[in-house]
């Protein structure tokens, strides 16, 4: 009896995600990447690691029959390989407002890698639950996108505000989810603090460029800036002025693209 009803979560978990990944992942993946020249590969081992990772924990859930799971080597790689990706595609993400879109991902990107290699040095399995809940924030943004788009809740308001509300608070809710204490709001004020970030090196780019660098922490400011500027850590704006991207230049049709960002 207790068996079954470690494996019944199981199956209306893998459920949720089946729907989401043959109904709207498969559909949009390909129509995504050439609309908004993501890369395709990139976008692949972005979801492919995600799932892995999920199937993973879960699966050892079910099969233990506690959440007490440890990450192993090959989870921690997993973490860090969905982390790059995830900053490579954040950087071009024009969907709903940046400044409530970009900071969650890149704060996931960010901590999660710090968090698995933690759990697995420490082998702190609520750590490991931490980082593995984050992943279902994918579930919770599509069930918030669906949930705003067909109730009288926000009537009037557009898909991309729907976008804009739905990333920062699946993020939330999903590390909420794991049932550690204070990890909500470390991740809220993370998000913060990437906020600012994003704010600082935008301004602080454009204070320094052209100036020549003689001083030696000056050399190494403009080298941090770069840096930050190149893993995707500034404002659309500014990434379009230092980048040229063909995905963050090309003229956009989309629903969840504010009407700014659609001719640029």
């Amino acid at each position: 009896m207790g068996r079954k009803s470690d494996i019944a979560p199981l199956i209306c978990y893998c459920s949720a995600y089946l729907v989401i990944l043959l109904y709207h992942t498969r559909r949009q993946v390909r129509m995504y990447s050439a609309k908004f020249s993501k890369n395709k590969v990139c976008l692949f081992i972005h979801i492919g690691t995600g799932v892995m990772e999920l199937s993973r924990y879960h699966i050892s859930k079910a099969r233990y029959g506690n959440d007490n799971i440890l990450p192993e080597v090959i989870d921690v790689l997993s973490c860090f390989i969905w982390s790059w990706t995830s900053l490579v595609l954040v950087k071009t993400l024009r969907r709903g407002d940046p400044r409530t879109t970009r900071p969650p991902y890149q704060t996931g990107a960010l901590l999660r890698p710090v968090i698995s290699t933690i759990a697995y040095l420490l082998q702190l399995p609520s750590l490991h639950r931490v980082s593995i809940c984050a992943l279902d924030s994918f579930l919770y943004a599509r069930l918030g996108i669906f949930f705003f788009t067909y109730t009288p809740y926000l009537r009037g308001y557009s898909s991309s505000t729907f976008y804009s509300i739905s990333i920062p608070l699946s993020a939330v809710i999903s590390i909420h989810e794991s049932g550690v204490r204070g990890a909500s709001l470390v991740f809220i004020l993370a998000m913060a603090c990437v906020s600012k970030l994003n704010e600082w090196v935008t301004h602080r780019s454009r204070l320094v460029q052209g100036s020549e660098a003689r001083l030696y922490m000056a050399k190494l400011e403009k080298c941090l800036l770069a840096g930050l500027i190149y893993f995707g850590f500034a404002d659309l704006d500014r990434l379009r002025e230092v980048s040229k991207s063909e995905a963050l230049m090309k003229p956009l049709n989309d629903e969840y693209v504010p009407k700014l960002e659609r001719n640029i």
